[in-house]
């Protein structure tokens, strides 16, 4: 089916292929991120919108010019939620014993996601969902310190410990796959792969968050076998 060639990505930075580059110090954009090398290797066209710091309530906003730019069907690949657990840490770290939520809370979440997804079936265009790459709470942990101990206190005094940021992480991981389910939607297994990885941190930047160089190709590697695989499930 010659509209399953057409693919567009909704997501964040790790979609976009922005990784954390030590020598310069600084974020940069990946030329061999997974992205940019799946068109080639599997004959797809791919139009990537992905936005760093994107959430599904951003991902709204952007929806309706994405479906209107091409009406002629295709897959919607969505790499969401990443951002959308996060918090403020500098607000955390200036009143840690307040109550401090999400960029976007956990219902909200859940309801932007379905509607992103209803918007994206009554478009005609096919759904697919990318899960979570997991997180390194004590890379993050150390990112968001920023090397500074008061700091550090007062983030702790807010989690509790460092784990929270994983737990908090899966929360929004789990919940993107069972709206996925809901919907009966295709499963790119990104998270699982890693996770069965032994030291799944090597494949992440140094934020903890970020996937490096070698975490893009694992990815692209999932991304290609799930795209052979959804073809053969839609007899393609």
């Amino acid at each position: 089916m010659k509209i399953l060639n057409n693919v567009e990505i909704l997501g964040d930075s790790i979609a976009r292929g922005v990784i954390w580059c030590e020598i310069a110090g600084k974020y940069k954009l990946l030329k061999e991120s997974a992205a940019n090398l799946f068109g080639p290797g599997n004959q797809v066209t791919v139009k990537n919108y992905s936005k760093f710091g994107c959430t599904t309530k951003k991902a709204l906003e952007l929806l309706p010019d994405i479906l209107k730019k091409n009406a002629s069907g295709g897959i919607v690949l969505l790499e969401l939620g990443g951002n959308d657990c996060d918090f403020n840490w500098d607000a955390v770290s200036q009143d840690p014993l307040s109550e401090h939520a999400p960029y976007v809370s956990f219902t909200n979440f859940k309801e932007n996601l379905s509607v992103i997804i209803e918007n994206i079936l009554s478009s005609g265009k096919r759904p697919v969902i990318m899960t979570l790459p997991p997180i390194d709470a004590d890379k993050y942990f150390n990112w968001i310190s920023k090397g500074c101990k008061e700091r550090a206190d007062k983030l702790m005094t807010f989690l509790g410990d460092k784990n929270l940021i994983y737990r908090h992480q899966e929360l929004y991981a789990n919940a993107l796959e069972k709206i996925a389910l809901k919907y009966n939607l295709y499963i790119v297994p990104v998270r699982e792969t890693l996770l069965r990885i032994h030291k799944y941190s090597d494949y992440l930047c140094l934020d903890g968050i970020h996937l490096n160089s070698k975490g893009h190709a694992i990815m692209k590697s999932v991304c290609d076998k799930s795209y052979q695989d959804y073809l053969l499930l839609n007899n393609a």
